[in-house]
């Protein structure tokens, strides 16, 4: 029986179905008792514990002065290192009840003060201890990697953090997560679902050159068969249209040609001008695949005009697969949910939520001397090089094997070598839910961390929003 709902755990067809299966074995396996002890050497429980129980006593009370102020001064991502992922090694489903009750208790009381009038709380001063707190307590952000074909895990991932309210407003993407984050960033929440099931998107996207226009191009594919199928999928839209549009963030890296640039964040805020299609487009464009290719963006007559003309960009996750440090100047970024699904980074990922031992280590191990022998390698290998195509190559391949692949949360699917030989070539139907379906598989395990780290950060900015609203209805007309 044990041995079948293992099994069940490991291929579910829906996210009841594993909750149902990995709860009961937790259950099974003793991990209720675990989680109703709460001491663990990996986070502070005793301070925990005593937030909680102040917390309470003072809504017993009704003390909401002394509320407001705990709340302000020690609200804080990590506090008592309760982000930390040894945390959700240990269960299947959850942590330790004590993390479960803290966390419940806060945004029940946020919930609160944002709903109800508070004595010697007014309007004002409300909204600003939401912004000051929130800018404290900071936002997370979802980031889509490169993988093409792969990259369409990214899908399922964005599903099963939109079915349980998880999915951040801020999002970005390069090469194959571009592609996704631009779906994301111009479809409306009704539109969603039909996309999810493969309906929005006719999945026409390669087409191999000749040999002669391979010679001219310099390239393998196709690049106006990928601008056709982006100009009628995602349409027209500028990043600030977009914005309008679903109040989604989102932002797309693309790497420079020339070395006196560099890799750009596009978004409303740094490109508000520039068409989404046209910034996936060089996104996508990998060196040999296909061609660098030229910005386009709208002017102040709404007229298709170049953007930064002659300048030609390509593959975003050349020089900035995951662009934290900009999100985080940008959006008061300072939390990280990656799905991964770069060829190159994927078999030596390792699961920071599951493996554990010498296993992780021996990984860790070999993960860092091939990096750190990679690096050698191609820097002996540019030794005296000032510039060519050959130098700019391996400068390329040196920016891709130096950069941070991981965040606070990774998700990834579990490949097999016979995955890679479907990385380019469009897909069927059936393998783009193939991909989809991995992608909420390998979400679920994760939604509890996830909800766990995210959900303060999400009530504060939702209270603000709430709030907004409140005040717009006290206006006069």
């Amino acid at each position: 029986m044990i041995g079948r709902m293992r099994k069940a755990v490991e291929q579910p067809l829906d996210y009841a179905s594993w909750h149902a299966q990995a709860a009961e074995l937790d259950k099974l396996d003793g991990m209720n008792d675990w989680k109703s002890d709460p001491v663990s050497p990996f986070y502070h429980h005793s301070l925990i514990q005593q937030r909680l129980t102040n917390l309470r006593n003072w809504r017993a009370a009704s003390d909401w002065p002394q509320l407001i102020f705990s709340l302000r001064e020690g609200l804080h991502r990590n506090l008592g290192n309760l982000a930390n992922p040894e945390l959700y090694k240990h269960c299947r489903v959850g942590t330790k009840f004590l993390i479960d009750d803290y966390i419940s208790e806060v945004v029940s009381l946020l919930n609160y003060v944002c709903d109800h009038d508070i004595p010697g709380l007014p309007y004002g001063e409300k909204l600003i201890f939401f912004r000051h707190t929130g800018q404290s307590f900071g936002r997370s952000a979802l980031m889509l990697s490169g993988g093409a074909n792969m990259g369409m895990f990214h899908v399922g991932v964005i599903k099963a953090l939109r079915e349980h309210k998880l999915l951040p407003r801020v999002i970005s993407g390069s090469s194959a997560g571009a592609v996704v984050t631009a779906f994301l960033g111009t479809l409306k929440d009704n539109e969603l679902p039909a996309w999810f099931r493969g309906e929005r998107a006719d999945m026409d996207t390669w087409s191999r050159l000749g040999l002669g226009d391979m010679l001219r191009f310099k390239s393998i594919m196709d690049i106006t068969q990928l601008e056709r199928f982006l100009r009628k999928n995602i349409g027209e839209y500028t990043f600030e249209e977009a914005f309008k549009r679903t109040r989604r963030i989102i932002n797309i890296t693309v790497s420079p040609v020339e070395k006196n640039q560099h890799s750009r964040l596009l978004n409303y805020l740094t490109t508000p001008h520039l068409l989404v299609w046209s910034a996936v487009l060089a996104s996508c464009s990998v060196p040999g695949l296909y061609p660098p290719v030229e910005l386009m963006t709208k002017d102040r007559l709404g007229q298709e005009r170049p953007y930064m003309a002659p300048k030609r960009w390509v593959d975003g996750a050349l020089h900035s697969d995951l662009p934290g440090q900009r999100l985080a100047e940008l959006y008061n970024v300072n939390h990280h949910i990656v799905s991964q699904t770069n060829p190159h980074v994927l078999p030596f990922i390792t699961d920071q939520a599951r493996k554990e031992g010498w296993s992780r280590f021996l990984t860790d191990l070999l993960k860092s001397e091939v990096q750190f022998r990679t690096k050698q390698i191609v820097r002996f290998a540019s030794y005296g090089m000032d510039s060519g195509i050959i130098k700019n190559l391996l400068d390329g391949v040196l920016s891709v094997v130096g950069q941070h692949y991981y965040g606070d949360v990774t998700i990834h699917p579990h490949i097999q070598l016979k995955d890679y030989g479907r990385i380019f070539g469009n897909l069927s139907l059936a393998e783009f839910q193939s991909w989809v379906l991995a992608g909420e598989r390998a979400t679920w395990p994760k939604i509890a961390m996830i909800r766990d780290q995210t959900i303060i950060g999400q009530t504060l900015e939702e209270c603000i929003i709430r709030l907004k609203r409140q005040r717009q209805k006290r206006l006069p007309i």
